[in-house]
Protein backbone atom coordinates (compact mmCIF):
# COMPACT_ATOMS: atom_id res chain seq x y z
CA UNK A 1 0.00 0.00 0.00
CA UNK A 2 1.41 3.51 -1.28
CA UNK A 3 -1.28 5.88 -0.44
CA UNK A 4 -3.85 6.01 1.34
CA UNK A 5 -6.49 9.32 1.82
CA UNK A 6 -8.09 10.14 4.62
CA UNK A 7 -10.91 12.74 4.30
CA UNK A 8 -11.50 14.57 7.72
CA UNK A 9 -13.78 17.04 8.79
CA UNK A 10 -12.75 16.73 12.17
CA UNK A 11 -15.19 14.89 13.87
CA UNK A 12 -14.72 12.24 16.09
CA UNK A 13 -15.53 9.64 13.47
CA UNK A 14 -13.17 10.84 11.38
CA UNK A 15 -10.42 10.67 14.29
CA UNK A 16 -11.37 7.18 14.32
CA UNK A 17 -10.45 6.98 10.85
CA UNK A 18 -7.42 8.53 10.92
CA UNK A 19 -6.10 6.41 13.67
CA UNK A 20 -6.57 3.67 11.75
CA UNK A 21 -4.77 5.05 8.92
CA UNK A 22 -2.02 6.18 10.71
CA UNK A 23 -1.37 2.15 11.88
CA UNK A 24 -1.49 0.98 8.81
CA UNK A 25 0.43 3.61 7.61
CA UNK A 26 3.48 2.88 10.22
CA UNK A 27 2.91 -1.43 8.90
CA UNK A 28 3.27 -0.47 5.27
CA UNK A 29 5.24 2.83 5.12
CA UNK A 30 2.48 4.32 2.79
CA UNK A 31 1.59 7.91 2.28
CA UNK A 32 -1.07 9.47 4.23
CA UNK A 33 -2.90 11.88 2.19
CA UNK A 34 -5.61 14.18 4.86
CA UNK A 35 -8.30 15.97 3.18
CA UNK A 36 -10.67 18.87 4.98
CA UNK A 37 -13.24 20.11 2.57
CA UNK A 38 -15.12 23.35 3.43
CA UNK A 39 -18.79 22.87 2.58
CA UNK A 40 -20.31 25.30 0.52
CA UNK A 41 -24.37 24.16 -0.52
CA UNK A 42 -24.57 24.71 -4.66
CA UNK A 43 -20.74 24.91 -5.62
CA UNK A 44 -18.50 21.69 -6.82
CA UNK A 45 -15.20 23.71 -5.88
CA UNK A 46 -14.34 27.19 -4.90
CA UNK A 47 -11.11 29.61 -4.60
CA UNK A 48 -9.36 28.62 -1.13
CA UNK A 49 -6.56 31.37 -2.12
CA UNK A 50 -8.15 34.40 -0.29
CA UNK A 51 -10.68 35.87 -3.43
CA UNK A 52 -14.26 35.45 -2.25
CA UNK A 53 -15.12 35.64 -5.94
CA UNK A 54 -17.82 33.33 -5.69
CA UNK A 55 -19.63 34.75 -3.35
CA UNK A 56 -21.13 38.24 -2.55
CA UNK A 57 -20.85 40.46 0.59
CA UNK A 58 -21.33 38.57 3.95
CA UNK A 59 -21.94 35.26 2.97
CA UNK A 60 -17.92 35.66 1.24
CA UNK A 61 -16.73 37.04 3.85
CA UNK A 62 -18.09 34.05 6.13
CA UNK A 63 -16.96 31.25 3.68
CA UNK A 64 -13.46 32.91 3.48
CA UNK A 65 -13.56 32.54 7.53
CA UNK A 66 -14.49 28.98 7.46
CA UNK A 67 -11.52 28.31 4.87
CA UNK A 68 -8.91 29.92 7.56
CA UNK A 69 -10.83 27.96 10.58
CA UNK A 70 -9.89 25.04 8.04
CA UNK A 71 -6.34 26.03 7.03
CA UNK A 72 -5.54 26.13 10.67
CA UNK A 73 -7.42 23.10 12.16
CA UNK A 74 -5.75 20.89 9.17
CA UNK A 75 -1.97 22.73 10.12
CA UNK A 76 -2.55 21.03 13.95
CA UNK A 77 -4.24 18.13 12.77
CA UNK A 78 -0.72 17.58 10.39
CA UNK A 79 1.12 18.62 13.63
CA UNK A 80 -0.17 16.04 15.73
CA UNK A 81 2.17 13.63 17.18
CA UNK A 82 -0.07 10.47 16.38
CA UNK A 83 1.48 10.95 12.82
CA UNK A 84 4.91 12.02 13.81
CA UNK A 85 7.31 9.76 11.15
CA UNK A 86 5.03 9.28 8.75
CA UNK A 87 4.57 11.07 5.12
CA UNK A 88 1.70 13.02 5.12
CA UNK A 89 0.03 15.58 2.91
CA UNK A 90 -2.70 17.89 4.25
CA UNK A 91 -5.15 19.37 1.71
CA UNK A 92 -7.85 22.26 2.20
CA UNK A 93 -10.80 22.32 -0.62
CA UNK A 94 -13.47 24.12 -0.44
CA UNK A 95 -16.81 23.36 -2.64
CA UNK A 96 -18.57 19.87 -2.72
CA UNK A 97 -17.63 17.27 -0.37
CA UNK A 98 -17.91 14.47 -2.53
CA UNK A 99 -17.04 16.59 -5.67
CA UNK A 100 -13.74 17.46 -3.89
CA UNK A 101 -12.99 13.75 -2.93
CA UNK A 102 -13.30 12.31 -6.07
CA UNK A 103 -11.14 15.18 -7.89
CA UNK A 104 -8.29 14.14 -5.04
CA UNK A 105 -8.60 10.67 -5.92
CA UNK A 106 -8.48 11.42 -10.25
CA UNK A 107 -5.29 13.11 -9.10
CA UNK A 108 -3.14 11.30 -6.71
CA UNK A 109 -4.65 7.63 -7.33
CA UNK A 110 -4.91 6.32 -3.75
CA UNK A 111 -4.41 2.57 -2.71
CA UNK A 112 -7.46 2.83 -0.10
CA UNK A 113 -9.89 5.60 1.29
CA UNK A 114 -10.42 5.53 5.06
CA UNK A 115 -13.84 7.95 6.40
CA UNK A 116 -15.51 8.02 9.15
CA UNK A 117 -19.22 8.78 8.87
CA UNK A 118 -22.46 9.06 10.50
CA UNK A 119 -24.46 7.11 8.10
CA UNK A 120 -28.08 8.33 7.07
CA UNK A 121 -31.25 7.50 7.92
CA UNK A 122 -34.82 8.80 7.18
CA UNK A 123 -35.46 11.32 4.15
CA UNK A 124 -31.61 11.97 4.27
CA UNK A 125 -30.92 8.39 3.40
CA UNK A 126 -33.61 7.50 0.55
CA UNK A 127 -32.84 11.10 -1.23
CA UNK A 128 -29.51 11.85 -0.88
CA UNK A 129 -27.72 9.92 1.82
CA UNK A 130 -24.49 10.97 2.97
CA UNK A 131 -21.01 11.73 1.66
CA UNK A 132 -19.64 8.40 2.66
CA UNK A 133 -22.40 6.22 0.68
CA UNK A 134 -22.10 8.24 -2.17
CA UNK A 135 -17.82 7.72 -2.11
CA UNK A 136 -18.41 4.21 -1.72
CA UNK A 137 -20.58 4.29 -4.81
CA UNK A 138 -18.07 6.15 -7.47
CA UNK A 139 -14.63 5.87 -5.83
CA UNK A 140 -12.18 3.93 -8.15
CA UNK A 141 -10.39 2.08 -5.02
CA UNK A 142 -11.33 0.06 -2.35
CA UNK A 143 -13.09 2.45 1.02
CA UNK A 144 -13.13 1.64 4.52
CA UNK A 145 -16.19 3.34 6.36
CA UNK A 146 -15.92 3.45 10.17
CA UNK A 147 -18.31 4.82 12.51
CA UNK A 148 -16.45 4.02 16.00
CA UNK A 149 -12.97 3.58 17.23
CA UNK A 150 -10.90 0.34 16.05
CA UNK A 151 -7.13 -1.04 15.99
CA UNK A 152 -5.64 -3.38 13.93
CA UNK A 153 -4.94 -4.91 16.71
CA UNK A 154 -9.19 -5.65 17.71
CA UNK A 155 -9.59 -6.66 14.20
CA UNK A 156 -9.70 -10.89 14.68
CA UNK A 157 -12.13 -11.70 12.60
CA UNK A 158 -13.40 -10.59 9.08
CA UNK A 159 -16.28 -11.71 6.79
CA UNK A 160 -15.96 -11.14 2.99
CA UNK A 161 -19.38 -11.07 1.32
CA UNK A 162 -18.98 -11.82 -2.35
CA UNK A 163 -20.49 -12.78 -4.92
CA UNK A 164 -18.32 -15.70 -5.65
CA UNK A 165 -17.57 -14.16 -9.86
CA UNK A 166 -14.69 -13.05 -9.80
CA UNK A 167 -14.92 -9.61 -10.34
CA UNK A 168 -14.15 -8.24 -6.53
CA UNK A 169 -10.17 -9.17 -7.13
CA UNK A 170 -8.92 -6.26 -5.82
CA UNK A 171 -11.04 -6.34 -3.26
CA UNK A 172 -10.22 -9.76 -2.16
CA UNK A 173 -6.02 -8.98 -2.21
CA UNK A 174 -6.73 -5.76 -0.56
CA UNK A 175 -8.60 -8.00 2.25
CA UNK A 176 -5.90 -10.44 2.31
CA UNK A 177 -3.58 -7.28 3.04
CA UNK A 178 -5.77 -6.07 6.14
CA UNK A 179 -6.07 -9.35 7.65
CA UNK A 180 -2.36 -9.96 7.06
CA UNK A 181 -1.53 -6.71 9.02
CA UNK A 182 -4.31 -7.19 11.83
CA UNK A 183 -3.63 -11.35 12.23
CA UNK A 184 -7.47 -12.01 11.83
CA UNK A 185 -9.03 -14.78 10.04
CA UNK A 186 -11.13 -14.24 7.18
CA UNK A 187 -14.61 -15.64 6.54
CA UNK A 188 -16.32 -16.37 3.02
CA UNK A 189 -20.10 -15.39 2.91
CA UNK A 190 -22.81 -16.37 0.83
CA UNK A 191 -26.20 -15.15 1.90
CA UNK A 192 -29.05 -17.24 0.95
CA UNK A 193 -32.12 -15.17 0.18
CA UNK A 194 -35.78 -16.62 -0.86
CA UNK A 195 -35.68 -14.62 -4.40
CA UNK A 196 -32.06 -15.94 -5.02
CA UNK A 197 -31.45 -19.32 -3.44
CA UNK A 198 -28.87 -21.76 -3.93
CA UNK A 199 -27.73 -25.39 -2.74
CA UNK A 200 -25.45 -25.79 -0.20
CA UNK A 201 -23.58 -28.31 -2.61
CA UNK A 202 -23.50 -25.59 -5.53
CA UNK A 203 -22.23 -23.07 -3.23
CA UNK A 204 -19.57 -24.61 -1.46
CA UNK A 205 -18.27 -25.70 -5.27
CA UNK A 206 -17.96 -22.38 -6.22
CA UNK A 207 -16.32 -20.80 -2.58
CA UNK A 208 -13.86 -23.33 -3.49
CA UNK A 209 -13.35 -22.38 -6.79
CA UNK A 210 -13.03 -18.94 -5.72
CA UNK A 211 -10.36 -19.35 -3.15
CA UNK A 212 -8.25 -21.42 -5.45
CA UNK A 213 -8.39 -18.46 -8.18
CA UNK A 214 -7.48 -15.94 -5.05
CA UNK A 215 -5.61 -17.11 -3.44
CA UNK A 216 -7.68 -16.78 -0.45
CA UNK A 217 -7.32 -18.89 2.65
CA UNK A 218 -10.85 -18.77 4.65
CA UNK A 219 -13.16 -20.10 6.27
CA UNK A 220 -16.81 -20.71 4.50
CA UNK A 221 -20.33 -19.62 5.47
CA UNK A 222 -23.79 -20.45 4.22
CA UNK A 223 -26.73 -17.94 5.70
CA UNK A 224 -30.42 -18.00 5.04
CA UNK A 225 -31.54 -14.29 5.26
CA UNK A 226 -34.84 -12.53 4.26
CA UNK A 227 -32.06 -10.13 2.06
CA UNK A 228 -28.77 -9.92 1.80
CA UNK A 229 -28.16 -6.86 3.54
CA UNK A 230 -29.74 -8.25 6.52
CA UNK A 231 -27.84 -11.64 5.83
CA UNK A 232 -24.78 -9.76 6.48
CA UNK A 233 -25.23 -8.00 9.44
CA UNK A 234 -27.06 -11.15 11.16
CA UNK A 235 -24.00 -12.91 10.60
CA UNK A 236 -21.81 -10.13 11.61
CA UNK A 237 -23.80 -10.20 14.97
CA UNK A 238 -23.98 -13.31 15.45
CA UNK A 239 -19.92 -14.33 14.92
CA UNK A 240 -18.74 -11.78 16.89
CA UNK A 241 -16.96 -9.96 13.30
CA UNK A 242 -14.67 -7.10 13.47
CA UNK A 243 -15.04 -6.09 9.82
CA UNK A 244 -17.24 -6.39 6.55
CA UNK A 245 -15.77 -6.19 3.09
CA UNK A 246 -17.93 -6.62 -0.11
CA UNK A 247 -18.33 -4.96 -3.32
CA UNK A 248 -20.84 -2.43 -5.11
CA UNK A 249 -21.58 -1.81 -8.54
CA UNK A 250 -22.13 1.43 -7.81
CA UNK A 251 -25.53 1.98 -9.62
CA UNK A 252 -26.61 5.67 -10.40
CA UNK A 253 -29.72 7.43 -11.23
CA UNK A 254 -32.83 5.18 -12.00
CA UNK A 255 -31.29 1.77 -11.02
CA UNK A 256 -29.99 3.23 -7.63
CA UNK A 257 -33.57 4.32 -6.92
CA UNK A 258 -34.59 1.24 -8.32
CA UNK A 259 -32.96 -1.20 -6.80
CA UNK A 260 -30.65 0.87 -4.26
CA UNK A 261 -27.05 -1.02 -3.00
CA UNK A 262 -26.67 -3.49 -1.22
CA UNK A 263 -23.32 -2.32 -0.01
CA UNK A 264 -24.12 1.10 0.27
CA UNK A 265 -26.87 -0.04 3.05
CA UNK A 266 -24.53 -1.98 5.08
CA UNK A 267 -22.42 1.08 5.21
CA UNK A 268 -25.31 3.04 6.79
CA UNK A 269 -26.45 0.88 8.73
CA UNK A 270 -23.43 -1.32 10.05
CA UNK A 271 -21.88 -0.42 13.23
CA UNK A 272 -18.11 -2.14 12.21
CA UNK A 273 -16.30 -1.01 9.59
CA UNK A 274 -17.17 -1.69 6.15
CA UNK A 275 -14.65 -2.15 3.16
CA UNK A 276 -15.76 -1.79 -0.01
CA UNK A 277 -14.47 -1.72 -3.47
CA UNK A 278 -16.64 -0.62 -6.91
CA UNK A 279 -17.09 -3.63 -8.91
CA UNK A 280 -17.38 -3.03 -13.10
CA UNK A 281 -20.55 -3.10 -14.45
Amino acid sequence: MKKILVPTDFSDQAKYALKLATEIAKKTDAELILLHVVEIPGQQSFNTTGEANHADGMEGVYIMKMIELGKKKLHALKDDEILEGLNVHAKLEAGNTFYNISSIVNEHNPDMIIMGTSGSSGVDEILIGSNAEKVVRNAKCPVLTLKEEISLASIDNIVFASSLKNDDKELANKLKEIAKLSYAKIHLLKVNTPNNFESSTNTNKRMDEYMKNNGLEAEKHIHNGINEEEGILEFAKENNIDLIAMGTHGRKGLMHLLSGSIAEDVVNHSKRPVLTLKLGD
